[in-house]
């Protein structure tokens, strides 16, 4: 069902990407539609002396050719009438900026920015390579830190503008987060939820710790989606583990000194790749994840499908990628040998 089987009043009921190329200009990917309706929900709550929370899932670059002609025309300028998907995505991008704008001027118009917070979070990294130009590995469905680590930015009261934290936090904190500064006592959250509030590095300038169920942060993605394969992940404070699912061979990085995976460590530091290694099994098996099937259709002389990002690209984290029990397998094609 839409998102009122899974606890909202409103929504626009159950819709996904392929709604967003309906929207054009002046209102493109209905960026400006989503900031009105907005609006309208913070200014009927207001009147209602009600508390609020919008989620507003932008979908803007799954239709970048969408984009104001306006904004189109003086990116294509800007980069050259070669520049194609380029100038879309960046003017696109400057479309949803000006919508995201839209939105926190209405909080303030409604003296509604001493008591609202906003955070403002990708799902996801870049389609592939970890963005034009990034230095991190890999892209949007897979592990690969070009996938997983994504931009996080939150205003609220007393926070100062231009502060930065450098503590990792990701998407199954943010239940915790907001439990605790709406004042929901903390064992209300039920006993499942994996993540932990990190409303203290928000009242502290971003220093501190989040304090979680388990130290570990897992990712799974059971099945092909252009990326290395079936993989996992497992970061403990600054090292990740990852197991390509395919052979359950494992590669070790050290994140504080080689954020772009270059220098894999899982030959080196032996113990410690095997120690994180059972770690992620235990906890796979905890949850009882889905993992990969062998094809039987395997043909091993087939050519490899095309996969971007990966191990041949050069490069707060996104939610846990496919679920933590992973949503889809890999098709029964004959040159995937798992599925």
């Amino acid at each position: 069902g839409g998102p009122e089987q899974h606890g909202y009043d409103q929504s626009d009921g159950d819709t996904g990407n392929e709604n967003a190329f309906q929207y054009q200009d002046p209102n493109p990917v209905d960026i400006f539609g989503m900031a009105d309706k907005a609006e309208k929900f913070m200014a009927q709550a207001q009147r209602d002396r009600k508390p609020f929370y919008i989620q507003l899932s932008w979908n803007a670059l799954h239709a970048s050719e969408n984009a104001l002609k306006a904004t189109m025309a003086k990116y294509e300028q800007k980069l050259g009438a070669s520049a194609g998907k380029r100038a879309a995505v960046a003017a696109i991008t400057e479309d949803l900026d000006t919508g995201v704008g839209k939105v926190m001027e209405s909080i303030d118009r409604l003296g509604l920015t001493d008591s609202t917070w906003v955070f403002y979070i990708s799902d996801n990294g870049a389609g592939g390579g970890g963005g034009r130009g990034a230095s991190l590995r890999g892209g949007k469905g897979g592990v690969w830190e070009g996938g997983i680590r994504v931009p996080w930015i939150v205003r609220g009261p007393g926070l100062p503008a231009n502060s930065w934290c450098h503590t990792r936090v990701v998407g199954y904190d943010l239940l915790p987060t907001f439990c605790e500064l709406a004042g929901v006592p903390a064992d209300a959250i039920p006993k499942q939820v994996e993540g932990g509030s990190f409303a203290a590095l928000l009242r502290n300038q971003g220093q501190g710790e989040v304090k979680r169920p388990r130290p570990e942060l897992v990712f799974h993605f059971p099945h092909y989606q252009a990326s290395d394969g079936p993989q996992s992940a497992l970061l403990l404070g600054d090292m990740k583990l990852i197991r390509f699912l395919e052979d359950n061979h494992v590669e070790l990085y050290d994140l504080a000194k080689d954020p772009g995976e270059q220098r894999d460590l899982a030959q080196t530091r032996s113990d410690e790749a095997a120690k994180l290694d059972r770690m992620l099994g235990q906890y796979l098996t905890d949850i009882d994840a889905q993992m990969p099937e062998l094809n039987p259709d395997y043909d091993p002389s087939a050519p490899p499908p095309q996969r971007k990002g990966g191990r041949n690209a050069a490069g707060g984290q996104g939610g846990r990628g496919g679920g933590a029990q992973g949503d889809a397998k890999g098709g029964k094609r004959g040159n995937q040998p798992a599925e």
